[in-house]
């Protein structure tokens, strides 16, 4: 995680130093990803200016999932199971609890000639994030299972983000990238899952809807 968190201090501030275009430094949102609150995750990203046309767009992630609560249709859809080393016994992990937290980085380059003048139109964007997911869940005679899932996402995005008199915008977007899963209990990436699993591993299709204010 400190590797992670070091590369991008180091791509921001790259960035930053090299942006020229002072007259269009300043713009910048804040936005709330849809699609992750329904999933127990609330993901707030902040956009911001770097050139005519090129911005920053950082989000940080803070995940807590159950049964009982919103993201109970996404806890159920997934298949958790663990496998005892010791007794090459199975347990199946329903009831699942999820915390974790995260960071989301893309690059944006606006398409829009118009672009200079707000943070609108079409773009696109190399994405990548980093998840960490502490999962518990009871299982037979009320025995706790713990478990800790890193992910990881890299990936291009092509989006387009809609601005109303600088005070909301909408931001939408599709993508496609690698998407890799590994539980620090084993050694290899997780393999055969189906892609609508949270712990899958290969090629990914990604979208996001979000809302936010501009200032």
């Amino acid at each position: 995680m400190r590797f992670i968190a070091s590369i991008l201090f180091i791509v921001v501030t790259s960035l930053f130093g090299h942006a020229q275009d002072s007259t269009a430094q300043g713009s910048k949102n804040f936005k709330l990803d849809l699609f992750r609150a329904v999933q127990g995750t609330i993901q707030l990203t902040h956009e911001h200016r770097i050139s005519s046309r090129y911005s920053i767009n950082i989000g940080v992630m803070g995940t807590y999932a159950s049964t009982r609560g919103l993201a109970k249709p996404y806890l159920k859809a997934q298949e958790f199971s663990y496998k005892d080393a010791t007794t090459n016994k199975v347990y199946a992990l329903e009831n699942v609890e999820a915390l974790g937290y995260g960071v989301n980085f893309q690059f944006r380059k606006y398409l829009s000639k118009y672009s200079h003048k707000a943070l609108t139109g079409f773009y696109l964007a190399p994405e990548l994030f980093y998840r960490r997911l502490h999962l518990t869940s009871l299982v037979e005679t009320n025995l706790e299972i713990k478990r800790i899932l890193n992910l990881g996402y890299v990936g291009y995005a092509l989006g387009y983000q809609k601005n109303w008199k600088d005070i909301v915008c909408i931001d939408t977007y599709i993508g496609g990238g690698f998407f890799l899963s590994q539980y620090t209990d084993e050694a290899h990436l997780t393999r055969f899952r189906n892609n609508y699993q949270v712990d899958f591993t290969g090629m990914y299709f990604n979208m996001g809807v979000l809302v936010g204010i501009v200032r």
